[in-house]
């Protein structure tokens, strides 16, 4: 098939009229040392016409956005978490509407985490050429194979989502599905709150109230400072920097240096991790509560195996694999919901909502 390269802003808001319902989308970005994604491509597929649009050279997207913000069309993603954030932060607002074929072929028992060449091939017979999965997508010019390559992630989606919809339709597995699609886009325009952001801390649960209210300060200052700076966050300080300092609580930058902090790091934000600290150590009342891991409550193993045959039963009689029923993520939710928190419909997990609350919830 064909595609149109787009590059100005005339040619953008001509394709954007159509009246196709249903468009594959696709964005290629580069991630390194951004906080934010940054846009090399966006791709485009209604079903006729197949559109490469290029915003490093079109200066005005609101078309797209207008397009993708309609809640008259369905979005086609495969495996779209990134490209929602994507979308989220260069337009304001996420997609209206999306179906994900990544979650569709899960439904079906084809996979939890399932590529979308290993599923083309698998069920439209097509070997896609994947070799330029690395391309750096903010150079330029991009090649004839590299843009066949783009244009091919959302042309053979249009198919793809067709053949995974008839059998979801088939198997009475469609609403449940486009509950899940719909969880997802909510999920993704929540954003992690600073002042949580210390609990994401790998080895958290080790500390002591004051080190742990150190980190919590320590965490919503460089989560700020890198959507500031749009900067990845282990580029402002890295993690166990943080956990160093929240743990020692220095009082000097000699301190700091003695913690085998890096001398950039040292340079540019030391005062300000030393002020921190000593702000953390002035307000003991605002320490949080030690950080407590499921683990350790008494009968957590009896628990997880209880919720996993509960879980394998339900899947056994709804079809769904249970994998995708209830990770382990999901059971932990659970399980902190049930021990810690206040039973609130507001904190309610996810399984005992939607379509794994009509599965689950008389089991639990």
């Amino acid at each position: 098939m064909t595609y149109t390269y787009i590059a100005d802003n005339h040619s953008l808001a001509e394709f954007c009229q159509t009246d196709a319902r249903l468009l594959a989308v696709d964005t290629e970005f580069v991630r390194t040392r951004t906080f934010y994604a940054r846009p090399g491509l966006y791709q485009l597929h209604d079903g006729q016409r197949t559109a490469l649009i290029d915003p490093l050279a079109v200066t005005d997207l609101s078309p797209l956005w207008r397009l993708l913000h309609d809640s008259s069309r369905l979005c086609l993603l495969h495996a779209g978490g990134e490209d929602l954030e994507l979308f989220q932060h260069q337009s304001g607002a996420l997609p209206a509407r999306v179906h994900d074929t990544q979650l569709a072929a899960a439904f079906l028992g084809l996979g939890a985490q399932l590529g979308f060449a290993p599923l083309v091939e698998q069920l439209l017979g097509v070997s896609l050429d994947k070799a330029h999965a690395r391309t750096d997508w903010l150079a330029r010019p991009l090649s004839p194979a590299q843009l066949s390559y783009a244009a091919d992630d959302v042309i053979y989606l249009y198919p793809l989502y067709q053949q995974l919809h008839d059998q979801l339709e088939h198997k009475g597995l469609l609403g449940w599905f486009e509950q899940e699609c719909e969880g997802t886009v909510k999920r993704r325009a929540v954003s992690v709150q600073p002042k949580l952001a210390y609990l994401e801390v790998k080895n958290a649960w080790t500390l002591d109230r004051q080190a742990l209210g150190i980190l919590q300060r320590l965490c919503e200052w460089r989560l700020n400072e890198a959507r500031k700076r749009d900067l990845a966050v282990n580029f402002v300080v890295r993690e166990a920097h943080l956990f160093r300092v929240a743990e020692r609580a220095p009082q000097s930058l000699t301190d700091l240096n003695r913690l085998g902090l890096e001398p950039m790091e040292i340079k540019r934000h030391g005062q300000t991790l030393l002020t921190l600290v000593q702000q953390a150590l002035a307000a003991p009342d605002s320490w949080p509560e030690r950080v407590q891991r499921l683990v350790d409550f008494p009968g957590y193993k009896a628990e997880l195996k209880r919720i996993r045959e509960l879980v394998e039963q339900a899947g056994e009689a709804s079809g769904v694999p249970a994998e995708l029923i209830a990770s382990k993520r999901l059971i932990h939710q659970y399980l902190s919901w049930k021990w810690r928190l206040e039973q609130s419909e507001e904190a309610r997990p996810a399984l005992l909502q939607g379509w794994r609350g009509e599965l689950l919830q008389d089991r639990l």
